[in-house]
């Protein structure tokens, strides 16, 4: 056999060398240190839902609030409270590699959020308070419009001085008691003093009260006689001046006769009750109504000319006016003008009022000619009531 060709002998000796060295290489990683692991931290944001203390004090306020308003949230009930928890998860990722291993943990780091069950209640809530700020205003207004009334009732009728004067009666203004027969200025300001500062206030009063205001004033006001002030003032507070002017002409000094007479003689005072008193105020009564009805209609002369009037329980029928309709009828019988007489002497501003106060459905009508049109009624003048409603247009006159 042919000895190796000498070119093979470095071929082997490097496979030797390399059998050598893949020992060495395994005996050392077999007995080295293991792989060093390398902890990574990962931070992860997790919601925490929370109850904040000052939507928790916003709902008790609200709350509070519903309920003392009508009681409209009576059945809203307490929130359960949930005792938040704590959850950390620790996610562990292992990833073999030849060098270092890393070990990931995802810590958990709270952040607040407010209870989305109370964000939503207290949207609900304060909706139910602003509706209810809404009847509130409601309620208010409604309220200030009926003390509104209550107040123009106590008042009375708007004086009309205007009427007054057509009738004879002298007044200076609405508060003017002087108009009364037997008050003086100095009296007048002793009943105002007192705070009455109407008729209608003067006419509530009875002659007692008055006469105690008189003594407190001192001896100077004994002979002051008060017995009629109360009815002479109620008659101006209805602006029934033509009917004070008929009673004063019968009376002396704010007396009637009789009794004037008896206190003159020394037999007795303003107060005094005795039978002839009693009946020539029973008659005096008698004529004072009379006059206040007016004039007894004249039936057969108003449906000469095409009217239909009616008189029935001290009522006349106001729509033979043009321009009065069966409801206006109502409501001007219901403000306690019943006649023609006092409508001819009710002042047009006192009428639009009456009808204001019934509402929208009344704001079309015109009064500004029924009081003129009343005294042609109350005068049996009914050619020229219905010669003048021939050129009037729904009662009002023609432009």
């Amino acid at each position: 056999m042919d000895p190796l060709p000498c070119n093979l002998w470095p071929y082997l000796a490097g496979g030797f060398v390399g059998w050598l060295l893949s020992g060495w290489f395994a005996r050392r990683l077999k007995h080295g240190e293991p792989p060093v692991e390398k902890i990574v931290e990962k931070t992860v944001n997790v919601e925490k839902v929370v109850d904040n203390p000052e939507h928790l004090s916003l709902i008790s306020r609200l709350e509070s609030e519903n309920a003392e308003k009508g009681d409209l949230l009576e059945k809203i009930t307490t929130f359960e409270s949930t005792e938040p928890e704590v959850v950390e998860t620790v996610v562990e990722v292992e990833k073999i590699i030849e060098k270092p291993v890393e070990k990931i943990v995802e810590i958990e780091v709270e952040r607040l959020v407010d209870n989305p069950e109370h964000l939503k209640r207290i949207k609900v809530l304060e909706g139910e308070n602003l509706k209810i700020s809404g009847l509130e205003a409601e309620i208010k207004n409604w309220k200030q419009g009926l003390e509104t009334e209550i107040e123009d009732w106590k008042q009375g009728p708007a004086i009309s001085l205007k009427a007054a004067a057509a009738a004879g009666v002298e007044i200076k203004k609405e508060d003017d008691f002087t108009a009364i027969e037997g008050i003086d200025p100095k009296v007048n300001d002793l009943i105002h003093a007192e705070g009455v500062h109407t008729f209608r206030g003067l006419s509530e009063m009875s002659p007692s009260d008055i006469r105690k205001i008189l003594e407190k004033a001192g001896p100077n006001f004994q002979m002051a006689q008060p017995g009629t002030w109360p009815d002479q003032a109620h008659l101006a507070s209805h602006n029934r001046w033509s009917a004070l002017k008929a009673l004063q002409d019968i009376l002396d000094g704010g007396v009637y006769p009789a009794i004037s007479s008896l206190a003159a003689k020394g037999e007795g005072s303003g107060d005094v009750d005795n039978h002839d008193y009693v009946a020539r105020v029973s008659e005096l009564e008698k004529q004072l109504d009379k006059y206040q009805k007016g004039s007894e209609l004249n039936d057969k002369r108003a449906k000469d000319v095409g009217f239909n009037v009616t008189y029935k329980e001290g009522r006349n029928d106001f729509t033979v006016i043009e321009g009065i309709g069966p409801k206006i009828n109502d409501l001007i019988h219901d403000d306690g003008i019943h006649t023609y007489s006092e409508l001819a002497l009710t002042d047009v501003a006192h009428i639009q009022k009456i009808l204001d106060k019934a509402g929208p459905a009344f704001t079309l009508a015109k009064p500004d000619t029924w009081p003129a049109q009343s005294n042609f009624a109350a005068g049996n003048q009914w050619e020229a009531l219905k010669a003048w409603q021939d050129v009037l247009d729904g009662g009002e006159v023609k432009s």
